[in-house]
């Protein structure tokens, strides 16, 4: 014995890593108010004390596992005696004389063979752990630690697979099936082989009796216990698998593949569950509606019913297909002129033709066929199709299909840039392809007031007339055009960007510099090596996400400021100790670079605007107080000058940068309020009937891509629409037809209730700069009318209009943006052509 003590001593583990037993635990993810939103990892633990295991469930263990538990030193000597002889007499380790100890050993430390040199091991291990290590606490790991079966590791997540219960409410019966699970969890599963499992649920019972652990009466309620086992998956309280797959990767590459999924890390994230809900929803409805639009593609397959002798047998095939954004999976039985009968899940339903009769034919995406006739143009019996329940209550269907068209909807809190929802597609298990952070696509004309900010930041006012006609470019045969053909002449600013004339934009461009332009849009978060160097970047040609999207358009809703948009506010370890807590930018009022944030106590936990009291739409309402303000009654000696926060201590975060100075970001802001009142995306102001939201509408070529973004003073939102594979969405398919309906319907979810709330307009700000009330006025011409005539303008070089320096307005905010800090206040010709 000494010498194989001495022999393999060397190859066991030392005492400290005896003390490290790991319990592998699966990465959970959370709301931001605390909801269960995904969990990631193979072994299903739920760590538990052992003060918290219940003593029955407790005992069952020890009476069937190891008797002698806290008797021995980790070797139950007459077991191991019956074991080895076992092995000499035949060859082979049949006979198992593992007690808890070696069972702990075994588990953590060595492969599951059965082999004499295996088990000498598993024999010396034990005896060093019951010298490293309690009973309590050999036992407490051991019940946390064994695999039970079904993805289960340990006894609390036993309980909740085959229960759905926790370890207190598990009844003697149930705790007695749990623990007789270790010795085969596929043999004795309750799930899988019932009647094997009740014998040995009722064994250990008997010998529960036999050691006085229970009374007669006590076995007698447990053996009449019929098996109550279910399969119970882990339930989620909030459904946002994309940004789940987000937080999922970004672990790993914080922690490592391994530890990702091991070792319990709770992430709690900023996503508020109600908003993402009604983001789901909409996104889906806008999807369907466009896709309805264009005709049915057929049934999803073709079964042939003979084969299928049992309805039962149809169930089965039916639960091959998976249910994809609440459209269900449905085998088509009888179909004729007026109904069709198809089985779904275990009911039937009925679909009329009225459920039916949108399903022309899709032939492209501008063709459809003929308008069917009856039910049985449409279905025939051993389609499997897609259908969706309208009506929960009269049991209502209607025919449907899974959209082969994408989209994106992303909404974000402005003050912080934090994700309050986002939608990737349409479902995450038809495809994990996150359109709302993976997609490059351009973003059309929605980039445009990037192009028209940069102008205004360079002396331009809403009021400043350029000519909407054709336009020449020296050294090029690009012939831009308008959206139409048609031209309007020479027209100001804000009903250029309101209608979205695109000769505008381009002239704009040249006129302020391609280069200028650039460096301002990389202030709002744009990689520099996304924007095209030419004109075409005024019609929008870079290439961008819906969520970068989202992060610029998130300045123009806050008043100037820049924010990085974000996902994760906290990770812990599986002992809630803090590991990261989120440090972005806030928006907060004076000049400063820390911004103290204050919880507020009386705002319902709910509301849009975050638990912890942002407010974005003026910077001197804001309950973000500056560094220099937070202790103004203190004496000058302690001012929070010299106490100075620390970034990440008591509430304080770094301070958003201004890159927009509140002349222009008014400006800009009154510019994009048109379109959405009088604009390309008038039907927002119509729908919503609130001023306070304000956005930009965008359409690539040919119909590619369709955007909409656009913002409250609390609220940034971008919806996008547009086929993987860049095909066309089809005449007439223009942002304003498929994005803007989605983040109309989002909006009007989110906004329900609130109070409409405008931004500050600064006071020195003119009448006449900002050309309100263009409906009311003529608008300038030249006398040459453009529209329609084809004549073109000859543009002056950028050296005949150049302006000239004047000094700034006195008491206005110093110019943002790049390429300098605080650019000159300039006049303009008051045309450009």
């Amino acid at each position: 014995m000494f010498a194989l003590y001495s022999h393999y001593s060397p190859q066991l583990p030392d005492e400290a890593e005896l003390r490290k037993i790991d319990i592998q635990v699966p990465l959970r993810i959370y709301t931001r108010d605390g909801e269960l939103l995904a969990e990631y990892g193979e072994h299903r633990s739920r760590p538990v004390k052992l003060g918290d295991v219940p003593e029955k469930l407790k005992l069952a263990f020890l009476d069937i596992e190891d008797a002698r538990f806290y008797d021995h030193q980790g070797v139950d000597i007459k077991g191991v005696l019956r074991a080895l002889r076992s092995v000499a007499s035949t060859g082979s380790a049949s006979q198992g004389a593992s007690t808890i100890t070696m069972q702990l050993a075994r588990n953590s430390f060595l492969d599951s063979g059965k082999n004499l040199e295996r088990k000498l091991k598993e024999t010396l291990l034990a005896i060093k752990m019951e010298q490293t290590l309690s009973k309590s606490q050999i036992l407490e790991l051991y019940l946390n630690k064994i695999y039970l079966g079904n993805r289960a590791y340990g006894i609390a997540s036993a309980a909740e697979t085959y229960y759905g219960k926790t370890l207190d409410e598990l009844t003697l019966a149930q705790s007695a099936m749990i623990a007789g699970l270790p010795k085969a969890p596929s043999r004795y599963n309750p799930l899988a082989n019932p009647e094997r499992a009740m014998i040995r649920r009722n064994y250990i019972l008997k010998r529960m009796l036999e050691l006085q652990h229970i009374t007669p009466l006590e076995y007698q309620t447990a053996l009449n216990e019929p098996n109550t086992a279910k399969r119970h998956k882990t339930e989620l309280d909030a459904d946002a698998p994309y940004l789940a797959e987000m937080v999922r990767a970004d672990i790993v590459k914080r922690f490592g593949e391994e530890n990702a999924y091991t070792q319990g890390y709770h992430v709690y994230t900023t996503l508020n569950s109600d908003i993402q809900k009604e983001a789901a929803e909409s996104l889906r409805k806008s999807l369907l509606a466009y896709d309805q639009r264009h005709g049915y593609r057929g049934p999803e397959d073709k079964l042939v019913l003979s084969d299928l002798k049992t309805e039962d047998e149809m169930r089965d095939k039916l639960s091959s297909y998976p249910v994809l954004g609440e459209l269900y999976p449905a085998l088509v039985l009888t179909a004729d002129a007026s109904a069709a009968e198809l089985l779904v899940g275990e009911t039937r339903v009925t679909l009329t033709f009225e459920a039916v009769k949108w399903a022309r034919e899709f032939k492209s995406e501008d063709r459809r066929g003929a308008a069917p006739k009856r039910v049985s143009d449409v279905l025939k019996a051993g389609d499997v199709v897609r259908v969706r329940q309208t009506d929960k209550e009269k049991n209502t269907w209607v025919l449907s299909q899974v959209p082969t068209v994408g989209g994106a909807l992303v909404s974000l809190d402005p003050s912080d840039g934090a994700v309050r929802a986002v939608m990737g597609g349409f479902d995450f298990q038809h495809s994990k392809f996150n359109r709302a952070t993976q997609a490059m696509r351009q973003p059309g004309s929605s980039f445009k007031p990037i192009v028209y900010a940069a102008a205004l930041a360079k002396g331009f006012t809403p009021a400043s007339i350029v000519n909407d006609a054709p336009i020449d470019i020296p050294g090029s045969t690009w012939k831009p055009e308008n959206f139409g053909g048609r031209y309007i002449g020479p027209t100001t600013l804000r009903e250029a960007l309101s209608k979205s004339r695109n000769l505008v934009s381009i002239r704009l461009l040249r006129s302020i510099g391609v280069n200028y332009a650039i460096d301002f849009a990389t202030e709002f978060g744009f990689p520099r090596e996304n924007l095209p160097p030419n004109l075409t970047l005024a019609l929008g040609t870079a290439m961008t996400t819906p969520m970068e999207m989202a992060t610029a358009y998130a300045v123009f809703a806050n008043g100037g400021y820049k924010v990085d948009s974000y996902f994760i506010t906290k990770i812990e370890d599986r002992n809630h100790k803090v590991l990261f807590e989120e440090t972005s930018p806030r928006v907060c009022a004076g000049e400063t670079d820390v911004c103290v944030i204050e919880k507020q106590t009386d705002q319902p936990a709910d509301a849009y605007e975050g638990k912890d009291g942002k407010n974005t739409a003026g910077a001197d309402k804001s309950d973000k107080k500056s560094v220099d303000s937070v202790a103004s009654d203190k004496p000058i000696w302690e001012t929070a000058a010299v106490e100075r926060p620390k970034i990440g201590e008591n509430g304080a975060y770094p301070a958003a940068k201004r890159i927009l100075d509140n002349r222009t970001h008014y400006q800009i802001v009154s510019m994009m309020q048109d379109v959405t009142q009088s604009g390309t995306a008038a039907r927002a102001g119509r729908s919503l009937n609130r001023k306070d939201i304000a956005g930009k509408t965008g359409t690539t070529n040919d119909q590619k891509d369709a955007w909409f973004c656009g913002f409250s003073p609390n609220v940034v939102t971008v919806a996008w629409v547009g086929f993987d594979d860049m095909s066309k969405l089809g005449e007439g398919e223009t942002a304003t037809n498929v994005a803007l309906p989605m983040w109309i319907d989002f909006m009007h979810r989110v906004l329900k209730g609130e109070p409409s709330k405008e931004w500050e307009k600064p006071v020195d700000l003119k009448e006449a700069d900002l050309d309100l009330n263009t409906e009311d006025k003529p608008r300038r011409r030249s006398t040459a009318r453009a529209e329609n005539s084809g004549v073109g303008f000859q543009y002056k070089s950028e050296r005949d209009i150049a302006p000239r320096q004047v000094a700034p307005t006195s008491g206005s905010a110093p110019r943002a943006p790049a390429p300098q800090r605080t650019p000159e206040r300039v006049e303009i010709p008051e045309q450009l052509f």
